[in-house]
């Protein structure tokens, strides 16, 4: 049983980091150009996904910060997005 956990664990963190490879190019693209917002709202809900990882978490807040004063709505949205989905609950 803990060896199935710790496959699991490594697998895991194997996808993490084949996930950054691949967002990491294209994170820097939306970066630097200008994308529309449905573009950038369709690219951070890919992001989200993944950004319970550290690494991934930095992509998604450098896209975040990015357009933060492009589209505001849009990136508070996707704050309150990963807060939901990802932040621990605190009582």
């Amino acid at each position: 049983m803990e060896e199935s956990i710790f496959q699991m664990e490594k697998q895991i963190n194997q996808l993490h980091k084949k996930a950054y490879d691949i967002y990491l190019p294209l994170v820097e693209d939306v970066c630097r150009k200008k994308v529309s917002e449905e573009e950038l709202s369709y690219f951070l809900d890919y992001l989200l996904d993944f950004a319970c990882d550290e690494k991934m978490l930095g992509l998604y807040k450098k896209a975040c910060r990015t357009y933060l004063y492009i589209y505001p709505s849009c990136i508070k949205s996707y704050i309150d997005a990963y807060r939901e989905m990802w932040e621990e609950e605190t009582e």
